[in-house]
């Protein structure tokens, strides 16, 4: 998606349910051929197995996608080292780290990563997560520490994620008219739980956004396309 003169960035969150789509059919290299044929440019996976189980062929996926797609990319494992979220980007990546959520009800552990990239000049903060699906109490404790964190970032923020909640009910703690914004709600596209939020300061940049249905996961693809000035 990258053109001459401003860029013109595509950015995809998608939860690959450990590569096991809704048809039964565990197959990581037609995630690889989906993420392709959509041509994003930053790319967060969420539900990601690292040699986990039987489940996944104990495969690595991180390492098996990467190759795949040509990508720069940071694996976040959440559960020990075998399951968690991933970031992809055709821009090399700086500072990558991976943050754990709090997680007070001792739950599935979930996790936060966060990055940097430069495009067109433009220094960008990345991050990708994935809050809990199993405690409300989890969510909002993860939501306020996710908050902290894009509130105080000096940079343009990107964060993609499989939220397990929606604009119009926890996530909207996150959400302020100056502040963090959901590009699904700004660019009227149904209601949902993965998301791509935005920095206020981003709005006139955001362009685009769809929705990619696909059988290879339970959840739905949200890609948004962004022109950097």
């Amino acid at each position: 998606m990258i053109s001459h003169g401003t860029p013109t960035v595509r950015i995809m969150t998608f939860n690959i349910h450990h590569g096991e789509g809704v048809d039964g059919i565990y197959d990581i290299g037609r995630i690889a051929d989906f993420i392709l044929d959509h041509k994003p440019d930053i790319v967060m996976l969420q539900e990601v197995d690292r040699g986990f189980s039987e489940r996944s062929n104990n495969e690595d996926q991180p390492a098996m996608l990467a190759e795949q797609l040509g990508y720069h990319y940071f694996y976040g494992p959440n559960i020990g080292t075998t399951y968690g979220n991933m970031i992809l980007s055709r821009f090399p990546i700086d500072g990558a780290s991976n943050i754990s959520l709090p997680n007070p009800a001792s739950k599935e552990p979930r996790g936060l990563i966060s990055a940097t990239v430069e495009i067109g000049g433009k220094r960008i903060a990345l991050y990708c997560t994935h809050l809990s699906a199993f405690s409300a109490e989890n969510r909002a404790r993860q939501i306020a520490r996710l908050g902290d964190m894009l509130m105080s970032q000096r940079y343009p923020v990107v964060c993609g994620g499989d939220f397990n909640t929606r604009p119009s009910e926890q996530l909207a703690l996150l959400l302020s008219p100056g502040g963090i914004f959901s590009s699904r709600r700004h660019l009227g596209i149904r209601d949902g739980i993965d998301d791509v939020l935005l920095s206020a300061g981003m709005k006139e940049s955001l362009v685009s956004g769809y929705i990619a249905e696909t059988v290879y996961s339970d959840h739905p693809v949200y890609l948004i396309d962004c022109r950097f000035p």
